[in-house]
């Protein structure tokens, strides 16, 4: 496989890659490589200069530096007496890494001395073709610009002082444009009136090249014609994206190089520097600038938290991060190289930040996409909290080898818990992380995760070990394996593996509830064949691992098929399944199930009628038994059915909206005639949820071992509120009952047969309320005993990202009743508070309870949460979590953001980029 084939199937960047900078640095540990730092350094590598398109080639340092091409040239003056011409000075601006500024061949420029002022270039000459003689440049001399009395004071020095705001655009001065001129051609006087010019270069085939189109404007200019030019007063140089502007300027039109001093302002797209003085080749884009001030500005992908609500735009998925700081001096070392000497960073507003980075050295490469620090500090509220002696880290929001955040933590099942992960980028679609982790009451436990991508596979691996746990004394473990692999010509696999050491794993290493509460976990391989056409098949392997409860059965193996036609206007479907099962203590035997059926759907835009019929087949070959009967099993039971139902529709208003109202009444009768299915063992049979999906279905069973004998009618209705002009389903309303007329017969084995001919009625009410408040409500209503079997409301009030309140309620009669209270809500200033109360009411035990804080700086946030968890083993584990984050780079502690998500409906950070617009969009209203 080629380099290009993989890099389309690149892994997806890691969440919280992109910001490692200063938490690798609260590591402290030498010479590491940081994974995923400072994504809002990611400079333009035209900084200095236009794009690509714009940029003349950069001669190699083998190349001798070739005279410019014959330009037109155009130039205004506004007095035939033009100032002392700008001369560079005898010694450099900064010294460069050769002693000298760099020509576009990488060679020190040469320096000499002219030996008079040179005359102002007449006004719209046009140069001759041939290519000029050489031509000494200006010697420093007395007439050498100095720096105006009146210029500022140069920034302090990155090391002794926190980033200064960059200058914003500067406004040229302004002037009248050209200058008439008298009929020798010498330039007219006139009173405040500016000087213009404008090179136009020719390119190889002689044509004009707009792309290096150059103007400048100041109060006054001269020079030599293709030789230098000089101007002073309020210059303003531009050509395509670059601004530049200065007090005074030297242009050597030879070397295509640019000497400016005093107030140099330099903009590129959105990136701006400010500085003392500068130098700078417009072509290969070589230069330095003094005491330089910074601003940039870059768009970083992002995955928003931002809570989904219905009727309003989407949160974005890219921010704009703005980073500013100075230097003692930023040079341009070539194409795509810069290197910046004591400089400070942070994405806070200026002139007094929350926080920064202080850098002794700062390289910046994009041809590798690859930046380098040497001693970082990092900088919060005046005192440095953290140091690292060298750093490096991707440019463009890449993956790279290096250390992650660490993780600090604690919990009442594994004391104080440290994690220090580091990250190996091996190439373009694999990687690996190791995740070493520290628990003070359980020991050192080494974790690992690689993933991989190529053209036709995908898949992670994850494994932890835990060498002799302090408080069982024993070694523990877990590995995961997923992998799904496309072997090409409709042939697909997969595999979705986990195992661990022991049945509390989960409970006693794991907060998250999500996992705590897993009772088995699966263990299975697959091969399936779909081309998309009327054949697929799937031949599965699976066993379980069960942590508590009863062990499901296995398949050793599963192969279905099945084969669907449509041909007028008919469907016919044949699925079929052969199922080997195992068990450790229970009955095993083998089945095969196929179910012919036929369908002849007719829909239009007011009505559909489905009839369908089928035969259920299924074959038992019972290998082992643990009760008397027949080891070879047959059945055949048919069904029929027919759905049906109307749509009308109405237009009608609310509050004055427009508003679409539907009414859909359905039909759906079911016959399965009863079949003795008592001697037929259970493998992986249960009873269905009873909800809106099952009422409509054919077998109130989950599995094949049992078929519903049935003859009943589902009537139900359900009405859609629907806005006409935005078209969002805001309310939604249905209700369904189901009657049987025959009693049921089929059981399996410990079921409590159904009594009565009428069925519990299901009803649902959801959707937008208010403008800013929504309502679920479920709920399963028994007529013949006047009680109410389950119901689930729940409110939600959310005016704005991260402001929000719920409350839930949830009961099912003799097996759970629940209180869900959860929020997040601004308390005062930038204090935000956040939290959760979920109470199990049948056993009035505390399920889980969350508390926290949440403040929002300037440019960062302080998260403090605390958890209660009841795991599965019914032991409480207590966790704290504290984390600093500062926008647009790191965080440092223990991440609560995953946990406030899962647990509080609607949770939003703060300092989402979506966060504090006052309106999310216009949308339709009840």
């Amino acid at each position: 496989m080629t380099q290009n084939s993989l890099s389309h199937h690149e892994l997806p960047i890691r969440g919280l890659r992109p910001r490692m900078l200063v938490l690798a640095v609260l590591a402290a540990l030498p010479g590491a490589i940081y994974a995923q730092t400072l994504p809002a350094l990611q400079v333009d590598p035209r900084l200095l200069g236009g794009s690509a398109a714009v940029r003349e080639p950069q001669a190699t340092q083998s190349q001798p530096v070739e005279p410019p091409t014959p330009q037109n040239v155009s130039v205004t003056v506004p007095s035939p007496v033009a100032p002392p011409p700008v001369a560079p000075s005898s010694e450099p601006i900064a010294a460069s890494p050769v002693g000298g500024v760099r020509t576009d061949a990488g060679v020190p420029a040469a320096q000499t001395t002219p030996a008079a002022a040179p005359t102002p270039v007449a006004a719209s000459t046009e140069v001759s073709s041939a290519a000029p003689a050489p031509v000494e440049k200006p010697q420093a001399n007395d007439s050498a610009p100095t720096r105006p009395e009146s210029q500022p004071e140069a920034p302090k020095p990155a090391s002794d002082a926190a980033p200064v705001a960059a200058p914003g655009p500067r406004e040229p001065a302004s002037g009248s444009g050209s200058v008439p001129a008298t009929a020798d051609g010498a330039a007219q006087p006139q009173e405040d009136s500016r000087a213009n010019m404008t090179v136009v270069p020719r390119g190889a085939d002689g044509n004009p090249d707009a792309t290096r189109v150059t103007h400048v404007n100041a109060d006054s200019i001269g020079g030599r014609d293709q030789v230098d030019m000089t101007a002073y007063g309020a210059v303003h140089l531009t050509r395509k994206n670059l601004v530049l502007d200065s007090d005074q300027l030297y242009w050597d039109q030879v070397a295509n190089e640019v000497t400016v001093e005093g107030n140099v302002h330099f903009e590129h797209v959105n990136d701006t520097i400010d500085g003392t003085r500068a130098k700078l080749n417009l072509d290969t884009w070589n230069g330095e600038f003094d005491k330089p001030v910074y601003s940039l500005q870059r768009q970083r992908r992002i995955k928003s938290d931002t809570w989904p609500l219905p009727g309003r735009p989407p949160a974005p998925t890219t921010e704009l991060v703005k980073g500013s700081g100075h230097a003692d001096v930023a040079y341009v070392e070539g194409e795509n190289h810069y290197r910046l000497t004591h400089s400070t960073y942070t994405t806070c507003p200026a002139p007094d930040p929350s926080w920064y980075l202080r850098i002794n050295t700062l390289k910046l490469d994009f041809d590798r996409d690859k930046g380098t620090a040497t001693g970082s500090t990092m900088v919060f509220k005046d005192v440095p909290i953290a140091y690292m002696p060298w750093a490096e880290f991707p440019l463009s929001g890449g993956r790279q080898s290096g250390f992650l955040p660490p993780t600090i933590g604690g919990g009442t099942n594994t004391g104080v818990d440290i994690t220090v992960p580091y990250y190996f980028n091996i190439a373009p679609n694999y990687d690996l992380t190791l995740a070493p982790r520290y628990m003070s009451d359980r020991g050192t436990q080494i974790g690992a995760e690689g993933r991989y991508l190529t053209q036709n596979a995908n898949g992670i691996m994850r494994g932890e070990y835990l060498n002799d746990d302090q408080l069982t004394r024993d070694s523990r473990y877990a590995v995961v394996w997923k992998h799904v692999q496309n072997f090409g010509n409709g042939f697909s696999g997969g595999v979705d593996a986990t195992q661990v050491s022991d049945k509390t794993y989960f409970a006693d290493l794991s907060s998250k509830i999500g996992i705590t509460s897993q009772s088995t976990l699966a263990q299975q391989a697959n091969l399936a064949y779909n081309s998309g056409s009327w054949f697929s098949s799937n031949v599965l392997v699976q066993r379980y691992q069960v942590l508590s409860g009863d062990a499901p059965y296995n398949r050793m193996p599963q192969v279905s098929l099945n084969a669907a036609k449509s041909l007028y206007g008919f469907d016919a479907n044949l699925p079929v399944e052969f199922t080997d099962f195992k068990h450790p203590s229970s009955d095993e035997g083998r089945r095969t199930a196929i179910y012919p059926q036929i369908s002849y759907p007719i829909e239009t835009s007011s009505f559909f009628l489905t009839p369908k019929m089928g035969v259920h087949y299924t074959s038992y070959n019972i290998t082992r038994s643990t009760t008397d009967g027949d080891s070879k099993i047959t059945t055949e039971i048919p069904t029929f059915s027919l759905d049906s139902g109307l749509i009308f529709e109405r237009d009608t208003s609310i509050g004055g909206k427009a508003q679409v109202q539907t009414l859909e009444p359905r039909i759906y009768y079911v016959r399965t005639p009863y079949k003795d299915q008592s001697q037929i063992p259970v493998y992986d049979t249960a009873v269905a949820d009873f909800n809106f999906a099952q009422i409509f279905s054919e077998n109130r069973y989950v599995g094949k071992d049992r078929v519903a004998d049935a003859n009943q009618l589902t009537a139900g209705v359900q009405s859609k509120m629907i806005s006409a002009d935005s078209g969002e389903e805001w309310l939604r309303t249905a209700l369904a009952q189901r009657y049987y007329f025959s009693d049921q017969r089929v059981t399996l084995p410990g079921e409590t047969v159904r009594s009565g001919r009428v069925a519990d009625v299901l009803g649902d009410v959801s959707g937008r309320l208010f403008k800013d408040v929504w309502s679920d409500n479920a709920v399963e209503y028994q007529p013949s005993d006047g009680r109410w079997q389950r119901a689930t409301t729940q409110l939600r009030y959310q005016p704005d990202s991260s402001k929000v309140a719920s409350i839930a309620y949830r009961y099912e009669l003799g097996v759970y009743r629940d209180l869900d209270i959860s929020a997040q809500w601004p308390l005062w200033g930038r204090l935000y508070g956040v939290g959760r109360y979920d109470l199990n009411l049948r056993d009035h035990r505390l399920s889980e309870a969350i508390a926290g804080l949440e403040f929002k700086g300037d440019c960062w946030v302080l998260r403090t949460v605390w958890q209660s968890l009841l795991t599965s083993s019914q032991t409480r584990n207590t966790s704290f979590y504290v984390q600093l984050e500062f926008n647009g780079l790191a965080s440092l502690g223990n991440n609560p953001v995953n946990l406030l998500k899962r647990s509080v409906n609607g949770y939003g950070k703060i300092n989402d980029p979506s966060m504090g617009d006052p309106k999310f969009g216009d949308s339709s209203e009840p």
